[in-house]
């Protein structure tokens, strides 16, 4: 089977990765078809939803502490496409680029103070927002047991991403 898993810009390294699907309802089920992935997002198991399917925590009815790794490629929602297979490949291990929460009052600083990131930053714990989003402020997450840690801040491209070790 084909995978969309690749490295992206030259600095992510995709250890493993799972096929997953994506959810199609939100938590709550009164939102029908409206689950929408960004790539390079935080996802989490939807337990709701079936056995290996993931979404954003924007679905959930409680921000997940927990995730399962981090969506490769954009997922539309099923209400834009319906007839987009709804597969997405989820890294789980490795050196791994997270997308940066582009509020302006986001700029990740060392938590919770309000400077901007600098190197001396380097190693802390990864939080997201509920976009599965880098976030300063947000959950903190851990996957299988262990804490992924911010290795880098890049941007490239005008996107903000954050390299973080996953073990």
């Amino acid at each position: 089977m084909a995978t969309n898993a690749a490295p992206v810009y030259g600095k992510q390294y995709i250890r493993y990765a799972e096929t997953w699907e994506a959810a199609v309802d939100n938590q709550a089920g009164n939102l029908r078809g409206v689950v929408e992935i960004g790539e390079l997002r935080a996802v989490s198991y939807a337990t709701w939803a079936g056995p290996n399917v993931a979404a954003t925590g924007l679905y959930f009815t409680a921000q997940p502490t927990t995730i399962v790794g981090i969506n490769q490629a954009y997922m539309p929602s099923a209400v834009a496409q319906p007839y987009t297979a709804r597969q997405l490949t989820v890294a789980t291990s490795g050196l791994l680029l997270i997308e940066q929460d582009t509020d302006p009052g986001a700029v990740f600083p060392t938590p919770p103070a309000p400077t901007p990131f600098t190197n001396a930053n380097l190693n802390f714990p990864l939080a997201i927002n509920e976009y599965g989003q880098a976030k300063l402020g947000g959950t903190l997450v851990t996957i299988d047991g262990t804490t992924p840690l911010i290795r880098e801040i890049i941007t490239i491209g005008g996107r903000n991403l954050a390299l973080v070790s996953f073990a």
